[in-house]
């Protein structure tokens, strides 16, 4: 059986609080494009519902298709069908939450530059750029697997259809796509542990930076499955 359920990710939390000093200094400034950046990632964040629910709809659909016999292939070809199309919305999906990402990327650069005016807070500058720069290079690397996860899928549902399909070839395809989604799995773990660390380094960057940022209250990152 194919095991999809992998795919709630955390964002970059937005601190949306209240900077009493809103002057034009570079720790202002950075804070500033640093929180946009974060607020950038909301169509990151919007992504992952309607992701699960193509994942559990084609799941749903995947098992039907196994439990059918070469006797019901018409049935099977439009099973097949239907699940080739919920996982090319995946890929858009996907697309718009990697957009999303390159987005916010953008916008935590310019605010990176601001950081290196901020005097006494080179520790701490270090600690989000890496936590920053590890994060990324990890979402690149989820990207690519899902996308190939999705692509392998596809491929298993149309092999579907081949009524000369064997067994063995059928269990090598559902083996090499489970195989593609613990590495999905791998790469989902280690973005949210970048994406942890990064929330926290940033949050310790606003203290020494010594920003009077007023209020209590701040967007948490969504809970991973």
């Amino acid at each position: 059986m194919i095991h999809r359920k992998v795919f709630y990710l955390c964002a970059a939390a937005a601190v949306f609080l209240v900077l009493s000093a809103c002057g034009g200094g570079a720790a202002e400034q950075a804070y500033t494009h640093l929180e946009e950046a974060a607020a950038l990632e909301d169509g990151f964040e919007k992504q992952q519902d309607p992701i699960m629910n193509l994942e559990e709809k084609e799941q749903q659909l995947y098992e039907e298709m196994l439990s059918l016999g070469t006797e019901n292939m018409e049935q099977i070809q439009s099973l097949a069908e239907e699940a080739v199309g919920l996982a090319e919305e995946r890929k858009q999906l996907l697309q718009k939450e990697k957009e999303s990402i390159e987005a916010a990327y953008e916008e935590y650069q310019i605010g990176a530059e601001q950081m290196q005016q901020v005097q006494g807070a080179g520790e701490q500058i270090q600690a989000v750029e890496k936590a920053m720069e590890n994060r990324y290079n990890t979402y690149q690397d989820l990207y690519e697997s899902y996308q190939k996860a999705v692509e392998q899928d596809i491929s298993l549902y149309q092999a579907f259809t081949d009524e000369e399909l064997t067994i063995e070839d059928l269990q090598s395809r559902i083996d090499s796509v489970n195989k593609q989604y613990s590495s999905v799995v791998k790469n989902r773990d280690a973005f949210n542990r970048y994406t942890d660390k990064y929330n926290e380094a940033k949050q310790n960057f606003y203290e020494a930076a010594e920003l009077d940022i007023s209020g209590s209250e701040s967007e948490e990152a969504p809970d991973t499955e």
